[in-house]
């Protein structure tokens, strides 16, 4: 059997070659092809520059878009930023640039209707057990089966469960190397960590009290496929999720069978969110708008309005019409309600006001300095003791126009065994940023660093 990775690793080489010698002029990729040896460049695309895969996580952490801003500028040639839900640091820049509104679909479609589902209050099928599905939900996915249509459910949510619970004692199994509850999953069976791959046999009974009845709590993909199985039998269905694409090829199979007409309803993860174009589409349901809307980081309703406006533009691309159904529980936020009206520029308009205090980007520059170790009071101690010199430096040669928010420790304060805190510096000069974290990055104190490594994050995408 040939290396795959030997194999991606020839090919990726052949087309380095390629371009650079002048044979092919066009490189197509994902954020690596920023750096693509094109002769004579004239132009560079990112199409959905929201997008937050654009960002490295690991060393060397760069955007592929600030990549494209600079190189464009170095070769003086042209930079197109391409997204129906523009980043909003990229929005507050567009005095500064050309901004070009597509007011209107290709073929002139109009956008679908879009409805919001108050699961508050709005009927439930009961069979349906923590799935939530509305009636009328059920009503309009079963008048598209019987017409010969298809119908693209999203639910942002891997797994058969989001976590089992002992219904005696209430002890929830958690991953031992993260600060994280476990994921069902029934197929395979097993306890999942999405975080650092950690997995285990599914319990029989709680291994604090010994108590045999566990529960699952929350909803997620497989636990969904169940269901439509169960309620709509005839039809013909597909998951689409990190778990069934994981084979070679395994996506754009999924996709063609689709497209021929092979898949009824075809959901999953946000992977279904953007980029297909199918118009036997006429029903997209959300079936909960509300699982990234409230986690503890300044871009969560921006990312909610990305997800459900991006999903929502996949129903009615052609003469047949569309519509959407978006479940939530929180019907009046305006993440929710400017998605459901196809409203950008208000939503934009919005958020960046809502993130002037305390200031947010694009208010100002961040950079996340992340302190971790395998011991949490050494990790503590080391970051308390950083942010004071970190404070001390920016209080010596920065005259103000700098602050120092923290330490306290990371939203997820373990993962992969090593405990995590963080500090962040926030600041609306850039370029004063960049110097901090450059003189910082390079002349902490050695008594600090002992058993720590310290990661200084510009521009994060996130503070988890």
């Amino acid at each position: 059997m040939p290396n795959k990775s030997v194999e991606d690793g020839s090919k990726r080489a052949d087309a380095w070659r390629d371009l650079a010698s002048g044979r092919k002029r066009v490189a197509v990729g994902a954020r690596s092809a920023v750096f693509a040896p094109v002769r004579r460049l004239c132009a560079v695309v990112l199409d959905e520059e929201h997008d937050a895969s654009y960002k490295n996580s690991e060393s060397p952490r760069y955007h592929a878009r600030d990549v494209a801003i600079k190189r464009t500028q170095i070769e003086s040639c042209r930079l197109i930023l391409s997204s129906a839900t523009p980043s909003l640091e990229t929005w507050s820049r567009r005095e500064r640039t050309t901004v070009v509104c597509l007011r209107q679909r290709v073929g002139g479609q109009a956008l679908p209707d879009v409805g919001l589902v108050d699961m508050r209050s709005e009927a439930r099928i009961r069979e349906s057990g923590p799935v939530p599905w509305s009636a009328r939900m059920d009503k309009a996915v079963e008048s598209r089966l019987r017409d010969g249509e298809q119908v693209i459910l999203l639910l942002n949510r891997r797994g058969f469960a989001h976590y089992l619970q002992c219904t005696t004692c209430g002890e929830v199994p958690g991953c031992p190397k993260c600060s994280i509850a476990l994921t069902l999953h029934l197929t395979p069976e097993r306890l999942f960590c999405h975080y650092c791959g950690f997995h285990d046999p599914v319990p029989v009974g709680c291994a604090v009290c010994g108590g045999e009845t566990q529960r699952s709590r929350g909803v997620g993909t497989q636990q969904l496929e169940h269901w439509l199985i169960e309620r709509y039998p005839q039809a013909r269905i597909r998951r689409m999720d990190a778990d069934t694409t994981a084979g070679k090829w395994s996506h754009s199979k999924i996709l063609e069978s689709f497209g021929k007409g092979e898949v009824d309803i075809l959901f999953g993860t946000q992977m279904i969110a953007k980029g297909l174009d199918f118009p036997r589409v006429t029903l997209v349901g959300v079936i909960d708008a509300d699982t990234s809307l409230h986690l503890p980081d300044f871009r969560s309703a921006e990312r909610t309005f990305q997800l459900v406006s991006q999903v929502a533009g996949r129903s009615g691309r052609s003469a047949a019409g569309g519509e959407v159904l978006i479940q939530t529980r929180h019907p009046d936020h305006f993440a929710i309600e400017f998605a459901a009206a196809h409203d950008f520029e208000n939503f934009a308009a919005r958020e960046i006001e809502r993130r002037r205090e305390p200031p947010y980007p694009p208010h100002v520059w961040l950079a996340n300095v992340i302190v971790s170790g395998e011991s949490e009071p050494v990790v503590a101690n080391a970051s308390v003791e950083l942010g004071r010199w970190i404070t001390e430096l920016v209080d010596r040669t920065t005259d103000g126009g700098l602050d120092v928010v923290g330490p306290s420790p990371a939203p997820l304060a373990r993962i992969k065994g090593r405990w995590r805190w963080h500090l962040v510096l926030r600041s609306p000069s850039r370029k004063l940023l960049g110097r901090v974290v450059r003189y910082g990055s390079r002349n902490m104190p050695r008594r600090i660093l002992s058993g720590i490594t310290v990661v200084y994050d510009r521009d994060p995408v996130s503070l988890f």
